[in-house]
């Protein structure tokens, strides 16, 4: 039951790379597409020494690595793009939207067949993730906007990127999938240097320390989902999945409310209730 321990880590280092990243977004670093590129760059950064003195080597499979590394490269313009459009406190829950479309995928791609009950628990998520975008003027209105679709988008990513972590891993070594995959994803988003590279300019140096330290957090987070998802999926994405981040945030927003975002009690008990179904229902649904 190792992959346990490190798909705990795995939440609990992104739960605090999230609020570090989100503050950077926020204070730091107004592009997002320069923000895509710095973490790309520093999780290579970070991954290269590490891999280099485990003896790492050229990968075996070429084609899953490449192919990781472009789902790699999609769900982190995806995340970005949804990182700064949305609420932390909304988009750290609606990663539970993962279980139910790959369980969809599995009906529609492979024809597997769902029970009863998890069909249930499918409609169950979905409805709960309505309640995940309640605000202030309690409509759900708020679930129909552009930035729920970028929201979606990731999630969608994020399922084809995960299975390839399993798919890549198979054939190759950890630290061959680890390293090669972040240079195939840094090349793939150099073609976006032209949207970012005014923006280089105008952004002092120490702007960089916040996505650096949230890019460290999360490198470690990636290699400790790595190490779990290759061993099993469904558990592992479930645990990833509880919603740390929705909770360090609604603390956050007592202590310091004008720091990050500032919503009442009630809407966090009410999104925190959303969430805590939506993990549940995950949970059992990944059984």
């Amino acid at each position: 039951m190792s992959y346990v321990i490190y798909a705990w880590a795995s939440s609990i280092t992104y739960g605090l790379g999230s609020i570090i990243g989100k503050l950077a977004t926020k204070y730091h670093i107004n592009n997002p597409w320069l923000y895509n590129i710095v973490w790309a760059f520093l999780t290579l950064i970070f991954i290269a020494p590490v891999a280099i003195t485990q003896h790492v080597g050229f990968p075996q499979e070429w084609s899953t690595i490449i192919l990781l590394g472009l789902a790699s490269a999609v769900s982190s313009i995806a995340f970005t793009m949804a990182f700064y459009a949305i609420d932390l406190s909304i988009l750290s829950p609606l990663s539970n939207m993962r279980a139910p479309i790959t369980a969809l995928f599995g009906v529609l791609l492979f024809h597997e067949s769902l029970s009863l009950i998890q069909w249930a628990l499918i409609g169950l998520l979905f409805f709960a993730g309505l309640f995940i975008h309640v605000d202030e003027n309690m409509s759900l209105k708020t679930f129909w906007t552009k930035a729920t679709l970028l929201a979606f988008i990731w999630i969608l990513s994020s399922v084809w990127f995960n299975s390839m972590i399993k798919v890549a891993s198979v054939h190759n070594g950890f630290w061959e999938v680890s390293l090669w995959s972040s240079i195939i994803t840094v090349l793939l988003l150099m073609p976006t240097i032209p949207l970012f590279i005014k923006d280089i300019k105008k952004t002092p140096i120490k702007n960089y320390s916040g996505v650096a330290l949230c890019t460290i957090l999360y490198t470690a987070g990636l290699l400790f989902s790595i190490r779990a998802l290759a061993i099993n999926v469904s558990i592992s994405m479930a645990i990833i999945s509880v919603p740390l981040t929705l909770i360090l945030t609604m603390l956050l927003s007592f202590i310091a409310p004008k720091l990050l975002e500032k919503h009442s009690l009630k809407i966090y008990l009410i999104r925190l209730t959303a969430a805590t179904i939506m993990f549940t229902a995950a949970l059992w649904l990944s059984r």
